[in-house]
């Protein structure tokens, strides 16, 4: 049979048509290139290994904050976040969630995440979202340890935390809870300190994915493992999110740390300027990172996954990278049960280990010498801290308990100790006559009562409301 033949009329009609059909993949064509090309993903590269993603435009959000924090050096200013003149919507954004987490993935050498919900909340959702998880684990019932320090002023009654300041810093945030990344509606990562966030997200994922963030305890329930394990988490983060920018040095650790920290750490209005408070928040971050970053000269990522297995337990291991290397840790120190002594009066508020930063912060506070004070504090071997009160009579006792490498660390420690003690109360105490008799030094006035005694390679501080009080406990200390 012979083939169909058009006349002149009907070929021109199906060139016009050929030729609208062919306009019109051209024009689809051009706008897959151009969204696939958005100059805010400009470092992020198309994806060989594609991630499911699911997308819950309507969050029900069930914040767990990695808290605290603790954390940074050196500004106590929170670093500001731009807003992006062009947010990405909920598709480019998941995209961005899928092409980042596989970067990432190469980047730490960890296995990617292969489905990970994606929430878009509000900046004001979240910050409910903060609110009621700070209701039912009050991060700021440690302000009055950091105030009995000198770290930060007393403030009563204590702040709440100001979830709309920090809320205001968050782009992107991993929730353990439900295994989930948040992006706050209509604003990342739409430039690039948002993408920078949301690689610190997934590096998180990433973790624990790999070793079980839930799992992880302290290597000892005090304060200092905790910051020390913190460290270890959000430093592995920090140092991730610096490799994924391609940013090298101290100084980048320091920025990425900063802007983590306000996104994750608790902050307080009345507290957004007092320096010393900020380092600490930002501890975990940016000590942490520096840590992770000698552990990764040492012997690359596999160095840091090992840590996993073998927490640090100080402060002092993430001070000193090499005395974590070298399996060095903290020694513990024993007190002598001060009931008898002080009365049925007197409660036990806390007994815990604060470790060589938290020490350390506090004889910053009150020393001229920031430099003095990190040298005295860096033959740290361990601690006991304990905090006594008087229900009846509203009055504090803190007995500190130190111990140092050897006896030359702890006669430096004694005398930066003894240049603190003036200067910790107002009106000042002054040194007292030796008329009890006591091996140590004692210290009188109308702010109370001070003495620090040093045997061997033993220093002890105690800190009470009159010299009666303080001598009682001197004399019964072993």
């Amino acid at each position: 049979m012979s083939g169909a033949r058009f006349t002149p009329a009907q070929r021109r009609i199906l060139v016009a048509l050929a030729t609208a059909v062919v306009a019109v993949f051209g024009l689809l064509g051009y706008t897959v290139y151009t969204t696939l090309q958005q100059p805010s993903l400009r470092p992020i590269l198309p994806s060989a290994t594609p991630v499911s993603i699911s997308v819950l435009p309507s969050p029900t959000l069930a914040m767990t904050p990695t808290a605290p924090a603790a954390p940074p050096q050196p500004s106590p200013t929170p670093t500001s976040r731009p807003t992006p003149s062009t947010p990405l919507s909920q598709v480019q954004s998941a995209r961005a969630v899928r092409e980042v987490g596989r970067i990432v993935a190469e980047v730490r050498e960890l296995p990617p995440v292969e489905q990970i919900p994606v929430t878009f909340p509000t900046e004001h959702e979240v910050a409910v979202s903060l609110l009621k998880t700070y209701q039912e684990d009050p991060p700021q019932v440690d302000l009055p340890l950091y105030a009995a320090l000198g770290i930060i002023p007393q403030i009563d009654p204590l702040p709440l935390p100001d979830v709309t300041a920090q809320a205001q810093h968050i782009s992107s945030l991993y929730l353990p809870a439900g295994r989930q990344i948040l992006l706050v509606a209509g604003r990342g990562p739409a430039n690039v300190e948002d993408e920078w966030a949301l690689a610190h997200a997934m590096a998180h994922a990433l973790q624990d994915q790999a070793f079980g963030l839930d799992g992880l305890t302290p290597c000892r329930p005090t304060t200092d493992a905790a910051l020390a394990l913190r460290a270890l988490v959000e430093g592995d983060a920090v140092l991730t999110t610096a490799r994924y920018a391609e940013m090298e040095g101290e100084e980048a650790l320091e920025r990425l740390g900063r802007m983590a920290a306000d996104a994750e750490e608790p902050t307080y209005e009345p507290l957004a300027e007092v320096d010393l408070f900020q380092r600490l928040r930002a501890f975990p971050y940016v000590k942490g990172a520096k840590w992770a970053a000698a552990l990764h000269k040492e012997g690359g990522w596999r160095a840091v996954d090992q840590a996993y297995g073998l927490v640090p337990c100080s402060t002092e291991q993430i001070l000193h990278p090499e005395r974590y290397l070298n399996r060095e840790p903290p020694q513990i120190v024993t007190l002598l049960a001060l009931t008898p002594t002080l009365g049925a009066d007197w409660t036990l508020i806390r007994e815990d280990t604060l470790g060589e930063w938290l020490l350390g912060l506090h004889l910053v506070a009150h020393l001229d010498d920031e430099s003095r004070a990190w040298e005295a504090v860096e033959g740290w071997a361990g601690d006991l801290f304990a905090l006594w009160q008087s229900e009846e009579e509203g009055k504090d006792l803190i007995v500190w308990r130190t111990l140092w490498d050897n006896r030359d660390e702890a006669e430096q420690f004694e005398q930066a100790y003894r240049l603190l003690v003036p200067r910790f109360h107002t009106p000042p105490l002054v040194v007292a006559e030796n008329i009890y008799r006591l091996p140590g030094r004692l210290w009188e006035g109308q702010a109370g009562a001070a003495y620090v005694e040093r045997t061997g390679r033993i220093v002890t501080v105690v800190w009470g409301p009159d010299v009666e009080t303080v001598v009682a406990v001197a004399r019964a200390l072993p």
